[in-house]
């Protein structure tokens, strides 16, 4: 857990322009700086969600040679490119490739106007999804023939894994003391309580699932939240 949303967290005078404030190209340094040189962790391939699709972002995980998979924000390019994309003999929308797909805006240390190039894919909608889906990438994909187009669907839908991250998210709010401070020093230290409480619950359950003679772990857990916080809620009143 970083605290890199914060103004004293980035460095807002190595950006071009008069809007410095918030810069996600350098969120994006420090996280996967931190992640390969901190924790020793070899990062192959980012997922982010659709506020990481900016020039600054491509352009350092070009740097850093990373892979990516962003989702595309509908502005009127991509609406043009979806309205373009190809179609079966049944006139139905079908995986769709564009390379070099050039975006605009501010670099670290460059101009306000830097290119950066990118690929878009268009996804069909599908029993997941039930719209049309537009996601930038650096990935090696095309869509010459039916196979490549189902490689990249394959490559592209993996991004649906980060949905655990969602739900992570929204449920270690769930441990969060409320607050109406707008000290961010104060949100930090909440919501840092609030990580290490899930994380203590997760381990919880995980140790509670071991002991249980079962063939099969499973995802469900055993000692749900609302439990686990109420019996922590005990203990700590009894210690008071």
């Amino acid at each position: 857990m970083l605290p890199v949303g914060h103004a004293d967290y980035h460095d807002p005078e190595s950006y071009p322009g008069k809007n410095r404030s918030y810069r996600v190209g350098d969120i994006v340094r420090r996280l996967v700086d931190h992640v390969n040189d901190v924790c020793r962790v070899h990062t192959r391939r980012l997922y982010a969600d659709r506020e990481f699709y900016a020039t600054d972002v491509f352009s350092v995980l070009e740097q850093r040679d990373l892979f990516y998979v962003i989702p595309a924000p509908r502005d009127d390019r991509v609406k043009r490119f979806i309205a373009r994309m190809d179609t079966d003999v049944e006139g139905q929308k079908q995986v769709t490739v564009k390379s070099e797909h050039a975006v605009y805006g501010p670099v670290k240390h460059g101009v306000s106007n830097t290119r950066a190039e990118t690929t878009l894919v268009g996804l069909p909608p599908d029993e997941d999804c039930d719209e049309m889906q537009v996601f930038a990438t650096n990935l090696d994909v095309n869509d010459e023939i039916g196979l490549d187009r189902r490689l990249t669907k394959k490559q592209i839908t993996r991004y649906r894994r980060r949905g655990g991250i969602e739900t992570a998210y929204s449920k270690i709010k769930e441990f969060a003391p409320w607050t109406t401070s707008t000290n961010f020093s104060i949100r930090l230290f909440h919501f840092g309580f609030a990580v290490l409480l899930y994380d203590l619950w997760l381990l919880v359950d995980f140790l509670v699932q071991t002991l249980i003679d079962i063939i099969e772990f499973r995802t469900k857990p055993r000692v749900t939240a609302p439990r686990f916080r109420a019996f922590l809620r005990r203990e700590v009143s009894a210690l008071l």
